[in-house]
């Protein structure tokens, strides 16, 4: 291993462009790992901790933008710094930036603001968010890794100023047209989104923008507003906003289920709602939501489905019925040992949905993140029988891109997968973002035909099945996206539901002919 660091002293970078300079660098030719960012104690560590530590990292400050990479040489090293820095320069267009040594200081300069997008470290955003609030902004927390006693802080405060705070961990809003943070580019419509899943925001704002609607507001809380700890304070604070705001006419929320003490408060509010609301609380009692007033929703995709009814669109999604067709023609191209599935998910909503989908038709689903302790993988590079992997979680992701920005990070997982003369099926997701990668489908494409090429010269079939969030908007096209996948023979099915319910179907009916 041969360790190179650039320290720029005095320099600070925020959490997103360090996650997608880390993304740029990481790409670059001669390089086998490294990262972008803020020198703060636990960046340190974690670096230390993958063999990345140096004398001139440890002398860095948490003051200090560092580029740390295992490189092949010296020279391999400052090419991959440049490209970073020429990455800074793309990102910004060229224009200058203007750099305020305090918030107070760029609200004297721009009185119009009235947001604030915060993304440092974890252990920094309490004391950032509280000095943006006090300056009578609105804030979106991009930050993670923020001790749960930090958030309710942070959002009592906002509570007291009438103000929201999206977050912590809020990577999802799109704001009266803007989409800010990791946000699908969306029409203007009726619809006001409030939830706790940036991933389920986006599914149902995709399909409304590609029903022909759109949203008025997306209003992310961050995933723990709703545990009992927090409170559900964003929530809370977000119907409210939905309710007053003129352009909604109607509100969807999107949520696990609420913790124990929040989810009645929810409920009692939704019950005074002066507008129509579409509730998705995944395994909430359907009779409490429904008594509530809401309209229930099982699903991300019955939640879109149903908002949609509430302005006479229909939006016609593959039926359960038709998949089994599908499934029935794959299943007779497989070689007799061929029997699993094996998914590769960018992140935990759309993998905990699949595994959910997949559960009556394959039974025991191994994981990272189970649905149960016992189906639990010792090792989550080593794959048991039927397995999803989410790569978002902070083992693949500590110190680096979430996989939407970065999909490196489980590419290596299509070819791994592929050499099990057992599967029978690779399920994947695209997600589509402003700040991620350009062409997430085409990125993988090779690996895919490889996986084929070799499957198929050891006499057997191998099934791709994929699903693509995003829009016609987003800059990396979702027709586009899903045209290539095609072309290289996954079968792309609409939404991540659909294609989990593909999956189980072949493996099931699989199952029934042995």
């Amino acid at each position: 291993m041969s360790v190179f660091v650039k320290v720029e002293k005095g320099r600070y970078i925020d959490s997103l462009e360090t996650l997608f300079a880390s993304s740029v660098l990481v790409e670059q030719e001669g390089v086998r790992s490294g990262y972008a960012a803020v020198a703060s104690n636990a960046f340190k560590q974690q670096a230390a901790g993958e063999g990345l530590g140096s004398p001139e990292l440890d002398q860095a400050t948490d003051n200090d933008f560092v580029i740390v990479a295992d490189c092949d040489s010296a020279g391999s090293f400052e090419a991959a710094v440049r490209e970073v820095y020429a990455s800074f320069e793309a990102e910004s267009g060229g224009e200058a930036e203007e750099t305020y040594l305090s918030t107070r200081a760029a609200v004297q300069k721009h009185p119009e603001a009235n947001l604030c997008s915060i993304a440092v470290p974890g252990e920094y955003a309490l004391s950032e968010v509280k000095r943006a609030l006090k300056e009578g902004l609105h804030c979106v927390v991009f930050s993670n890794h923020v001790p749960l006693e930090d958030e309710r802080e942070m959002k009592e405060l906002a509570r007291e100023k009438g103000l929201l705070c999206m977050g912590p961990d809020c990577g999802v809003a799109n704001i009266n047209g803007a989409a800010l943070v990791l946000s699908s580019i969306n029409h203007r419509g009726p619809f006001g989104i409030c939830g706790a899943s940036g991933t389920g925001i986006q599914h149902v704002a995709a399909i409304m923008h590609e029903a022909g609607s759109g949203v008025s507001q997306t209003i992310g809380t961050g995933g723990n507003d709703l545990k009992d700890q927090v409170g559900g304070i964003m929530m809370l604070m977000g119907i409210d906003a939905l309710e007053a705001d003129p352009e909604t006419e109607y509100i969807a929320l999107i949520s696990r289920k609420p913790g124990e003490t929040v989810f009645p408060r929810i409920l009692e509010r939704v019950s005074k709602c002066k507008k129509p609301v579409v509730a998705l609380f995944m395994g909430a009692d359907r009779k409490l939501v429904e008594r509530s007033g809401a309209i229930y929703a099982s699903s991300l995709d019955e939640c879109a489905l149903k908002c949609l009814e509430l302005i006479g669109v229909s939006y016609p999604l593959a039926t359960e019925e038709e998949l089994a067709a599908i499934a029935a023609e794959e299943v007779e191209k497989l070689a007799p040992g061929q029997k699993y599935v094996r998914g590769a998910y960018s992140g935990g909503t759309y993998m905990d949905e699949a595994a959910h989908a997949m559960l009556s038709r394959v039974g025991r689903i191994y994981s990272n993140c189970p649905l149960y302790p016992e189906w639990q993988l010792e090792d989550s590079y080593v794959s048991v029988e039927n397995t999803i992997i989410d790569y978002g979680e902070e083992e693949f992701t500590m110190g680096r891109p979430h996989p939407a920005i970065d999909p490196s990070v489980r590419k290596p997982a299509i070819l791994r997968e592929a050499a099990d003369p057992e599967v029978a099926v690779i399920l994947l997701d695209f997600i589509l973002t402003p700040p991620g990668h350009m062409d997430p489908a085409g990125f993988v494409l090779d690996d895919i035909k490889m996986a084929q090429e070799m499957a198929e010269a050891e006499g057997r079939h191998l099934i791709f099945i994929a699903s693509v969030l995003g829009t016609t908007a987003d800059l990396q096209d979702l027709k586009k996206q899903q045209n290539q996948l095609k072309e290289a023979g996954v079968i792309v099915c609409q939404t991540n539901y659909r294609a989990a319910v593909l999956a189980g179907e072949i493996i099931r009916q699989k199952k029934e002919r042995r």
